[in-house]
């Protein structure tokens, strides 16, 4: 069902392979957060797309220019695959920021951008420190991050991300 057009046939074996393989990012990124029927809806997809490009490929087996299709639309699609992933910034995030000085000034402008924030006291190598820590949606971290920098340029940040979250507050106005 490829195009007798050599070119055209690329074209459509490349472009179908890059939308599979960024289909299966977003895919494995679903399963890690555990929403099990958007990874599934997108796993249909996913399949059915690479069963009608593999069996194209497979019966042109003979031509090395859909063979270089496929490749490249696999590489492709896994670059197009991981900066989707990055722009939906899809999930949650835990915010960790210790500082010397200034943990109670930085959970202060996260509370004044309507961000949760919780701030505890500890001991660090050289003595005490405030720890900050904050659960927010991944598409606000830069901005945090940069909150808490314009504060403290030495403060110390780490940032993972949180599977499940049960209750509480998200900041801008999110309540799970």
């Amino acid at each position: 069902m490829l195009p007798d057009n050599l070119f055209l046939a690329f074209v459509m074996v490349f472009g179908l392979r890059v939308t599979d393989v960024s289909l299966g990012t977003l895919r494995t990124v679903y399963i890690l957060q555990g929403r099990r029927i958007r990874a599934s809806v997108i796993g249909f997809f996913e399949v059915l797309i690479w069963i009608f490009v593999i069996s194209q490929v497979v019966a042109a087996i003979s031509s090395w220019v859909l063979m270089i299709a496929y490749a490249g639309g696999f590489a492709t699609g896994t670059w197009v695959g991981l900066w989707l992933e990055k722009r939906f910034a899809i999930g949650y995030s835990q915010l960790r920021i210790i500082s010397r000085d200034h943990g109670e000034d930085i959970a202060e402008a996260l509370w004044a951008e309507n961000f949760g924030a919780t701030v505890v006291q500890g001991h660090g190598r050289d003595g005490e420190i405030a720890l900050v820590f904050s659960i927010l949606p991944r598409r606000f971290i830069n901005r945090c991050v940069t909150i808490a920098s314009e504060i403290d340029d030495d403060c110390f940040v780490s940032v993972s991300d949180s599977r499940y979250l049960f209750r509480g507050y998200l900041g801008q106005g999110i309540r799970k």
